[in-house]
């Protein structure tokens, strides 16, 4: 059982660099990539991350885009939560909380609604909890 800090998480996320730096020199740490190419995968979400808190473009787009990519998958880089899982989760927290969640809007999101309350169960979550409708909804 790996247990993310989010609290680390959220401080090595602050800095792209050094974030980048550790994800590379980390070995046998689940939550940075086990391998080269888990890894790259977890990088490439990681700098997706920054791109959505650069508010550059208008948030909705990315959580679509974040909702298509998870149709299929649990976790946004491999089998277990990674850095990658934290760094999306927060950058799209706030927008999130933000939502007037209606029965449309979480299925419309469905995949990523599923995905994020599942990233916020973590025991180490320490952002404000989101409640969606109990009911499930399922795509």
């Amino acid at each position: 059982k790996v247990i993310m800090d989010l609290g680390t998480c959220i401080r090595i996320l602050s800095d792209q660099e050094k974030v980048l730096s550790h994800i590379l020199t980390s070995s046998n740490d689940k939550t940075f990539g086990l391998n080269s190419e888990e890894k790259a995968k977890i990088m490439q979400w990681v700098q997706y991350s920054f791109k959505i808190q650069d508010k550059k473009t208008p948030i909705d787009r990315y959580a679509e885009e974040v909702n298509s990519f998870l149709k299929n998958r649990t976790f946004m880089a491999g089998n277990s939560l990674t850095i990658a899982d934290c760094a999306i989760g927060v950058a799209l927290h706030q927008f999130l909380g933000s939502l007037k969640i209606t029965p449309e809007i979480q299925w419309d999101l469905c995949n990523l609604v599923r995905w994020f309350s599942l990233v916020q169960s973590s025991e180490s979550w320490t952002n404000p909890r989101i409640e969606f409708f109990r009911k499930p909804v399922y795509c």
